[in-house]
Formats: structure tokens, C-alpha cells, sequence
């Protein structure tokens, strides 16, 4: 048992806090570290979650719509017919809007994504075709009624 101890085992009280401080700095820092990387995680999760189930509320609403309004739409007397032109700017149109949608909730669609299932290409055509049905009225009546048969 050592009573004094030799001057190359004492550390300066300055030094010995100074390190205590800096180790207890270092631990807290790595722990707000780890809580910022794991609630950015959460948030952007829970954020994309939020906005897909917002785009998918849209649909249904339009979906509603659409079916509320056919009725109105048959009472008419003239009804304005897509024309080629019209369905393929509904369908370059939806196709673009698709893509967005994907990629702006990184749904793995390819087969060599980390989480890719064949499903995810079931919801990429609903949407789509979501799409394409509830915009080709609109272009249609954008672009009118053109070349049409027999017309006198």
C-alpha cells in the first residue's frame, strides 16, 4: 500500500477535470448524434408514409367524383370524344406523373432494389391507370372535338 505517491503518477486536478469534461462531452455528443440520425430516419418514414396516404386520398376523392359526375355527364346531349391525340397526352402525361409518384417515394420497382416486390408494380399501374381515366376527360375537352366522321 502506497501512503505518497511518486510525481509521475499525479495528474493535475485542471487536467484530470479537463478529461473528465471532454469524455462526458464526447459521450453526450454521440448521443444527440445517434438521436438525430434516428429521428431524421423516423420523420422522413413517417413524412413519405403521410404523403403517399395523401396521393392515395386524392385518387379515392377523384375516384368519388368521377362516379357522382357520370351521371351528370350522360344527361348531356353531346359528349365530347377522346380523341388518339388526346389519349396519348393522358397517357404521356400519367406515365410522367407515375414516375414522379415513384420516385419521390422511393418505391423500389427494379429488381435489384434492396426491398423490391412484384406488388409495388401492381400499385404503380392502378396509379396510372387511376391517372390516365380521371385526366382523359379533361384533355379531351382541352383539345375539343377533332376530325370527326360525318359530321354535316
Amino acid at each position: 500500500m502506497k501512503l505518497h505517491s511518486t510525481p509521475s503518477d499525479r495528474v493535475p486536478f485542471a487536467a484530470r477535470v479537463r478529461m473528465n469534461v471532454a469524455s462526458k462531452f464526447e459521450l453526450v455528443a454521440e448521443a444527440f448524434g445517434l438521436a438525430f440520425a434516428a429521428s431524421g430516419a423516423t420523420v422522413s418514414v413517417l413524412l413519405g408514409k403521410f404523403i403517399i396516404g395523401i396521393v392515395l386520398a386524392a385518387l379515392a376523392v377523384g375516384f368519388l367524383l368521377r362516379l357522382k359526375g357520370r351521371k351528370a355527364r350522360s344527361a348531356r346531349a353531346e359528349l365530347v370524344r377522346p380523341t388518339t391525340f388526346a389519349r396519348f397526352v393522358a397517357a404521356l402525361v400519367s406515365a410522367c406523373e407515375v414516375a414522379v409518384l415513384v420516385e419521390a417515394t422511393n418505391l423500389p420497382i427494379r429488381f435489384d432494389q434492396a426491398a423490391f416486390h412484384m406488388g409495388h408494380w401492381y400499385l404503380v399501374l392502378l396509379a396510372f391507370f387511376a391517372s390516365y381515366f380521371l385526366q382523359l376527360p379533361l384533355i379531351a375537352r382541352l383539345f375539343g372535338k377533332r376530325g370527326t366522321r360525318g359530321a354535316t
